[in-house]
């Protein structure tokens, strides 16, 4: 029943039933499907010349972007919710439990948005957390004491004072909880994944290296974003570069590639030539 197992013998499969395999692979392949999609579809609402929006400072600023918010939130529910009900394929359920954590925290990520309204442009349109009242000075931005000749727009951009830290936590233990499923979970080596003179298959050996390779770029992304929020809470150092490369934008958007394709592995995307031969 240990939920983080790391012995040899780790999250082995229970049952050797087809239909059951096919589920569950399949919804990890839908998953890491939308996972792929979700920064792909910022980024064609970012560049397409029909309909372009703000450049924004990370995937999570996307929140309050008019038309691109439904499709985040939409999103980040839906992974976050079959990653609640993904029973994984182990005998005593850690997998399922470890997923429910995952699917908890991308939730979270939703829900709880961060601060910020992420865009250096002079003038864009946004959705944002405004409190209306039969005052016509609460209708008034232009009113809003302003911060280097510009209004403070900050308060319109935050739904409570500790949204932002929920948000954070959640997707850091989010990523986390993903980066140890590709590199311990997924790569648990079941039986009959090996061969008869106990080296792994083919087919095995390839889908561990895409998971390790997945896992390792999600803790670098992981270690990459901590390090600049700490240097920028700790020290006084000129970090206006990191906001103008959108260096956390990229870092989110290569976490979650890393993210879903680790997932469509486990879906055996590729089909024949990621499954394992039965001898």
């Amino acid at each position: 029943m240990q939920v983080f197992q790391t012995g040899a013998d780790r999250y082995q499969n229970a049952s050797e039933d087809p239909y059951a395999k096919i589920n569950q692979r399949t919804l990890a392949f839908f998953v890491g499907l939308v996972a792929l999609g979700l920064p792909t579809i910022m980024l064609i609402g970012v560049f397409n010349p029909v309909w372009p929006t703000c450049y924004r400072a990370s995937i999570s600023h996307y929140y309050y972007a008019p038309f691109l918010g439904g499709p985040f939130i939409g999103a980040l529910v839906f992974i976050g919710t079959y990653l609640w009900v993904y029973q994984g394929e182990d005998k005593d359920g850690a997998e399922g439990r470890l997923a429910t954590w995952a699917g908890i925290f991308a939730i979270g990520v939703a829900l709880f948005p961060t601060s910020g309204f992420g865009c250096d442009a002079d003038s864009f349109t946004a959705r944002a957390m405004v409190s209306f009242g039969p005052d016509p000075d609460h209708l008034d931005l232009i009113k809003v004491p302003p911060i280097d000749g510009l209004p403070d727009l900050a308060p319109y951009f935050r739904l409570t004072s500790f949204s932002a830290s929920l948000h954070y936590a959640s997707a850091a233990l989010l990523f986390s909880f993903l980066a140890w499923f590709a590199l311990v979970v997924f790569t648990a080596v079941e039986p009959h994944q090996r061969n008869p003179d106990g080296s792994l298959k083919q087919a095995k050996i390839i889908r561990n290296s895409l998971y390790i390779a997945c896992g390792g770029i999600m803790i670098f992304c992981i270690l990459a974003m901590g390090l600049y929020a700490a240097l920028g809470a700790w020290t006084s150092l000129d970090l206006s570069w990191w906001p103008r490369a959108r260096l956390t934008f990229w870092f989110e958007t290569v976490a979650l590639w890393a993210f879903g394709l680790s997932w469509m592995v486990k879906g055996r995307f590729w089909g024949s030539a990621l499954e394992d031969a039965r001898c």
